[in-house]
């Protein structure tokens, strides 16, 4: 104890935890790295023995400390676009060097090390014994540390000392451990003994009242009947003789109050109601058996005879109780009262006195605890990682191969030489890089704000060395698709205050960052404030704030007809009864005099709301079509964007290997696929959007002209004239004409090919009415628009009376039809149906393009590599046949194919392509490339339709919110009752609105839009360019983010 007391003194290493070579130290900011332990560096092999003092004064921690921070690299330039550049290095290291040498590497973090020793099992390494002696001190400290936890010590921050050497540390966390046992067994024996004389002081009290016929309380028995008072009972053992009184014997003692039911019923069954049971319930108790806090009862049983006694004695046992002694008389009860009162009170007093033994003891450590264990973690990662090393026996040195960062080389080196300087070895470890083939390790120098993303792209598959990182892309793309999803202004803020809060106090949360579920959170936080933004951002364009419309950018620009709202007129002089749409508001009050009945001139225009969806949508029948047809078709700009971005990454990939066999008929078939049917269906998307089809008319059945819209009269009408859009029921309200209007603008009957609206100037010739429309359409004529039309004579003689030529509006066709009549109908464009000039033979080309990129994805490559590895092979046989003769030649083609595997794989070469080492298969390359043309072809189709999941989550999760929003809170303001209860009902209503809110569209929605993005990630973008097939670099690593910069 003496010697033990002497030893436990702090050390100066921070608390870490370990996974394999890469372990952190939370608090290697706050206090100085340790100096590596003296001791063997190898147990049983052929090492000199290292000897290192102990300093642990204040002036040699602040010195090392500031060492520590002098010798810190500066992280070099980072890459996010492919990884870092790696060399394979090969290192010999003196004995005497070896553990300083990995200390210091460990410090810099650059060295990945590989097994030299994979043929060697665990036993047989050089250091095994240093690993299972490291693993004995974590599994001491480990125990410590939970002591410390249940005696609820905490540390105090103060100063500590290490130890000389890994042995002497062994030596005094074993005595710690052998101490703190037998402190254990004691207080476990003293408290048992505790708990079994407070259970005895129970019994004695209850049984003493009921057997003196104070207090006594009447049990049930198992029939459910009182049992009564004692008295009869006792009144009767006393008047027989004294044999019979030693036939009354009773049982006393403490059982669970669980087992208690079926212990009443038990004895009455086993002693067929031959028996009296009494008890009391005395609460939660420690367990003497069990050592646990259980709810137990007193119980005394009274019975006849000694067949009675043995039934009883069993039962109590079964039943987990416990007997205790109850004399007979009240004076030997209450001296054994008295007994048990003492020895309770001396019990008391020891195990007071042990737990401060024990306190004392586990304080005196509790501040070494944490920067031992950073200390033998240490250790342990390096003897690990000397594990790996080949002994030379002949140089008695180590030889090791690893990877490195080539932007590292100059940190490795001078690390090097501090450990060669710091061992006090004679000679320089050496470092050469050696050329190989092996593919290195993957590694990307992420910041806070990109490791989030890094995790899910890794999760993936880590991407093969210098391959394009997607997590590129992904940074922005997944939180903006998230946003498409989950778009709500109300919602979106919601998440970016969550995350930005996680980013404000992030020094703060960093140690709860350990728990498996605030740590997906907390290391997401830059994300999920992306989220929240971009979320926010979609609300606004939705307009919808948790479902409810906003004007915050204004009045909505639709109207209801009000004749006193000049820009809310539609048509001049129509009834206000037949005004039953709604329309947008326009600059009519300005395109036209109403008190002179003249236009201005002006071009006609309407309103268009500032940003966003215009709020006047919100309660109009029309509504859902609206939303849905812009939520669909920005979902599929969004998701063709993306995976032409995707195969796009794929040209990056082949301009970076120089595969110029992947670049010319890989990509290009690809891309030309892709952008000929999807990328002209976005074209289509965009058209549509930014023609105005209120100004857009089909001249003569022929052509689209775009004309400006003035509102003209009777005089003036050199250009076509306005028409409102929205009255699509002109024929049935006027009949034909619209008499309310100005005479020259005529309507189209029903079943009429010119079906629409048409307008002219009235020019009366020969009965017939026609316009000649010189200013924009030079010397065409349009003939009434009530005849009907007639192309031959139209093109014959455009000037012919009554010839039916024709104007009349387009109406905006239909995509999904144009995109169906473009492979059913090729090159037929209806001119009603074009959506952009020359539609027709435009579509023809693109789907020439797309049918013969298909065979050119299918066939060159295959026969291409065939080729270049059959003139690689003829060459390398030429080669040969120059260097070694014609003799050797046909020797070595008549070697069977299992003794010349390296030839056959410098034949192949492996290189340039990317696609493997080994000799060319031309089979197997041809099922490869059908697959992935196959697997292209229908997954540009597949995963068009896969985007549209942006729609209908968004559409989901507004459904949602507006059913909750009308359904919970407005059904509560809506409500009529009495003011205060009225007030209740609303706020009551509030409560679960925001908890369903919460629980359904800020939980299981956003997990449900995560998914869903991160699927679009890994299948729809990913799979365009990522393989994915590459290893993680994992150095040997002290730090706390294991090479990441913050």
């Amino acid at each position: 104890s003496g010697l033990l007391r002497s030893c436990l003194s702090p050390l100066p290493l921070g608390r870490q935890s370990s996974r394999g070579d890469r372990f952190c130290c939370s608090n290697s900011r706050r206090h100085p790295k340790p100096s590596p332990t003296t001791g063997p560096l190898v147990s049983g092999a052929p090492a000199a023995a290292r000897r290192r003092g102990g300093k642990g004064d204040k002036d040699t921690v602040l010195e090392k400390r500031k060492a520590a921070s002098e010798k810190k690299p500066k992280p070099p330039p980072m890459s996010q676009f492919r990884s870092e550049e790696m060399n394979l290095v090969q290192l010999f290291i003196q004995n005497d060097a070896a553990h300083d040498t990995l200390h210091e590497l460990g410090e810099v973090g650059a060295l990945q090390f590989k097994d030299m020793n994979s043929d060697k099992s665990a036993f047989q390494r050089l250091f095994v014994q240093d690993v299972r002696k490291c693993d004995d001190m974590l599994r001491i400290l480990r125990f410590t540390d939970e002591m410390l936890l249940r005696e609820k010590i905490k540390s105090r921050q103060r100063g500590a000392t290490q130890p000389g050497s890994l042995q002497e540390l062994h030596d005094r966390l074993s005595d710690l451990e052998k101490e703190m046992k037998e402190h254990n067994s004691s207080s476990s024996l003293l408290l048992k003994q505790k708990s079994e004389l407070d259970e005895h002081q129970f019994v004695l009290k209850k049984a003493a009242q009921w057997m003196s016929h104070k207090g006594a309380i009447g049990a049930p028995t198992a029939g459910g009947d009182d049992t009564g008072d004692m008295a009869g009972l006792m009144d009767d053992a006393e008047g027989q003789n004294k044999q019979g009184r030693k036939m009354l014997g009773h049982i006393a003692g403490c059982i669970p109050f669980a087992n208690l039911k079926d212990f009443a019923l038990t004895l009455f069954r086993a002693t067929r109601g031959n028996m009296l049971l009494k008890h009391e319930e005395i609460g939660v108790i420690l367990d003497p058996s069990k050592s646990e806090m259980v709810q137990k009862s007193v119980f005394i049983v009274f019975f006849s005879g000694e067949r009675s006694k043995v039934k009883v004695d069993k039962i109590v046992d079964s039943y987990g109780g416990t007997k205790y002694a109850l004399p007979d008389s009240p004076q030997e009860q209450q001296a054994l009262l008295a007994s048990v009162d003492e020895r309770l009170r001396d019990l008391k007093i020891v195990i007071d006195k042990t737990d401060d033994y024990r306190r004392n003891k586990l304080e005196q450590v509790v501040e070494s605890v944490p920067f031992w264990t950073t200390h033998v973690q240490k250790e342990k990662a390096v003897y690990h990682t000397l594990n790996k090393f080949n002994y030379d026996v002949t140089h008695k040195c180590l030889i090791a191969e690893a990877w490195a960062p080539t932007a590292e080389m100059d940190q490795i080196r001078e690390a090097l030489r501090r450990g060669t300087a710091k061992s006090g070895a004679s000679v320089q470890t050496v470092v050469n890089v050696v050329d190989t083939r092996e593919t290195p390790p993957t590694f990307f120098r992420n910041t806070k704000y990109t490791r989030g993303t890094q995790s899910i792209v890794d999760a993936y598959g880590m991407a093969k060395y210098q391959e394009f990182n997607p997590a590129v892309f992904s940074v922005i793309t997944f939180p903006f698709l998230f946003g498409v999803m989950f778009g709500d202004i109300g919602h979106g803020f919601i998440m970016t205050l969550v995350g930005a809060l996680l980013c404000l106090f992030e020094k703060r949360l960093a140690s709860a960052a350990r728990d498996e579920m605030f740590g997906t959170l907390y290391h997401g936080r830059y994300n999920i404030l992306l989220m929240g933004l971009f979320a926010t951002y979609a609300g606004f364009i939705y307009n919808e704030l948790f479902s409810v419309p906003l004007e915050a950018f204004g009045k909505t620009a639709w109207c209801s007809g009000e004749m006193s709202d000049r820009s809310c007129i539609g048509m001049h002089g129509v009834d206000p009864s037949h005004q039953t749409q709604k329309w947008l508001r326009t600059n009519l009050d300005q395109a036209y005099d109403f008190k002179d009945m003249k236009s201005t001139g002006e071009e006609v225009t309407w309103e268009v709301y500032p940003f966003g969806t215009d709020p006047g949508f919100a309660h109009t029948g029309n509504k859902l079509n609206s939303v849905n047809s812009f939520k669909m078709k920005f979902a599929i700009i969004a998701g063709v964007v993306q995976m032409v971005a995707g195969v796009c990454c794929k040209l990056m990939n082949t301009l970076y290997f120089k595969d110029k066999i992947t670049m010319y008929f890989v990509f290009g078939p690809e891309i030309v696929f892709i952008n000929s049917i999807f990328g002209y269906l976005c074209i289509l998307i965009m058209s549509k959007w930014t023609t105005n089809w209120d100004a857009t008319y089909v001249l003569n059945n022929y052509e689209i002209v775009s004309i400006p819209q003035v509102y003209c009269d009777a005089t003036l009408s050199n250009t076509p004239c306005w028409t409102p859009p929205f009255m699509d029921n002109r024929d049935e309200l006027f009949g034909g004409r619209l008499k309310p209007l100005p005479s020259h603008m005529w309507c189209m009957k029903d079943g009429v090919k010119t079906a629409g609206c048409a307008v002219y100037k009235q020019v009366q010739s020969s009965g017939f009415t026609y316009i000649v429309e010189s200013n924009v359409f030079g010397n065409k004529e349009i003939a009434n628009p009530l005849s009907e039309f007639n192309r031959a004579e139209c093109t014959m003689n455009p000037l012919r009376e009554g010839g039916g030529c024709s104007l009349w509006k387009q109406s905006p066709p239909s995509l999904l039809d144009s995109l169906i009549k473009m492979f059913m109908e090729i090159g037929s464009v209806p001119v009603a149906n074009q959506v952009i000039p020359g539609q027709g033979g435009l579509q023809m080309f693109l789907i020439f393009i797309a049918f013969v990129s298909v065979p050119t994805l299918l066939l060159p490559k295959p026969y291409l590599l065939k080729a270049e590895a059959e003139a690689k092979k003829a060459k390398e046989d030429e080669q040969h046949k120059l260097t070694h003769g014609d003799e050797e030649l046909g020797h070595a083609a008549d070697e069977p194919a299992a003794e010349a595997p390296a030839k056959k794989e410098e034949a192949a070469g492996g290189g340039g392509h990317g696609h493997g080492h080994g000799e060319f298969n031309f089979e197997e390359e041809m099922v490869h490339q059908m697959i992935h043309t196959i697997e292209y072809v229908l997954g540009c189709i597949s995963n068009t339709a896969s985007y549209l999941r942006l729609w209908a989550l968004s559409l989901a999760h507004a459904g949602l919110s507006e059913v909750f929003w009308e359904r919970v809170v407005l059904s509560a303001l809506e409500l009529e009752a009495h003011p205060y209860l009225h007030a209740a009902a609303v706020a009551v209503a509030f409560c679960v609105w925001a908890a369903m809110t919460f629980a359904v569209l800020m939980v299981m929605e956003t997990l449900s839009a995560c998914l869903h993005d991160i699927r679009l990630h890994w299948v729809e973008f990913q799979n365009k360019f990522y393989k994915g097939d590459g290893y993680a670099f994992a150095p040997l690593t002290f730090s706390q983010e294991g090479g990441e910069e913050e």
